[in-house]
């Protein structure tokens, strides 16, 4: 019996591997409607196959369908650590079934955790371009990681590119623990995100405005601390890599992204307004599996993009209510 549930499980995992290179995402255009593009930002649902963890399971698919119903959201985004045990196969699925029911776009980014599953993440993204309605891609294989990619959200015409979504992955644990525990985003990734900022510049005529999704946060989101007010939730010591490798000051050079949001720290969901040059923002952790003593409420972060505004909208929702509602507008002056 046992020998019978090994062959088809490799036997999946070989599939994916060999023929799981059809994608949806061809088929998907996002547009802004009368105005505005809400993005759900689900993450951390650190989803554990298995019957001993199907109640908190199945909570957490409770509150996605609940969050998609009551936001409507014109795309997901989970920003990492998203099926984390054995049986990631049907993990992935299960989680995003309810996109897929509701007819939703959804875009992944991968976290530390997700390496540990018994799937690689170059397998998880394969399977990813299996399921209906997934945006999720990998733009360059040279550069370093698994799915870093950008995603334009056009006009309400669809006639002009208006805003663009960057998506990187910020790995998982460096080799050498004298830069500590958690990896960073490479020097390759910042390059190709300089690059294809530029190209995006060309080819519109003028600089996007532009947010940033991953799972691990960077070393600013403490040491900023100091030059902005703390909106939200600081509960926990900010668990990024000890080594700033320069995205951040990418992104100021540049002047395109003016939001970055993260997960991984479960006890965070602060927002740093950095005087109005960039956003730093948590998203609110969603799954129901704890990894340690967890404090907040399940739920989601919630982004609104303006159309023809260099700003957006965000707040916390959790299953019965909002809050924490702020809105970041960039400034222009340098």
């Amino acid at each position: 019996m046992e020998n019978t549930v090994l062959i088809k499980k490799y036997l999946l995992i070989f599939f994916f591997c060999c023929f799981g290179t059809l994608s949806w995402a061809h088929n998907i255009n996002l547009k802004f409607k009368e105005g505005k593009f809400k993005i759900l930002q689900l993450t951390d649902i650190h989803w554990n196959q298995g019957e001993a963890f199907k109640l908190r399971n199945d909570s957490t698919i409770v509150l996605i369908q609940e969050l998609l119903k009551t936001e409507k959201p014109d795309l997901v985004v989970i920003t990492g650590d998203v099926v984390v045990s054995s049986g990631a196969i049907e993990g992935w699925k299960e989680v995003t079934k309810p996109m897929v029911e509701a007819k939703v776009p959804f875009a992944v980014t991968f976290g530390n955790h997700d390496t540990e599953a018994d799937i690689t993440t170059a397998q998880a993204l394969k399977l990813l371009k299996t399921i209906p309605y997934n945006l999720t891609s990998n733009d360059d294989p040279k550069i370093s990681g698994v799915g870093n990619y950008t995603l334009p959200v056009w006009s309400s015409d669809g006639k002009k590119e208006k805003w663009v979504l960057y998506f990187f992955d910020s790995h998982a644990y460096p080799k050498d623990k004298i830069f500590g525990t958690y990896d960073w985003i490479k020097y390759d990734q910042i390059e190709w995100y300089r690059k294809t900022s530029d190209k995006n510049t060309r080819r519109n005529g003028k600089t996007l405005p532009s947010l940033a999704f991953f799972h691990i946060p960077l070393p600013e989101y403490e040491t900023d601390k100091k030059v902005s007010t703390i909106l939200g939730h600081d509960n926990e010591k900010v668990c990024s890599p000890d080594l700033n490798s320069g995205l951040m000051g990418a992104f100021l050079d540049k002047r395109d992204v003016m939001g970055i949001f993260t997960g991984h720290d479960h006890n965070n969901d602060y927002l740093l307004d950095l005087q109005g040059r960039i956003c730093l923002a948590y998203g609110r952790k969603t799954g129901y599996v704890s990894a340690y003593n967890e404090v907040l409420k399940r739920g989601a972060r919630i982004i609104v993009l303006h159309e023809n505004d260099r700003g957006f909208d965000t707040y916390l929702r959790n299953l019965k209510s909002s809050s924490l509602y702020y809105t970041f507008e960039q400034k222009q002056d340098k």
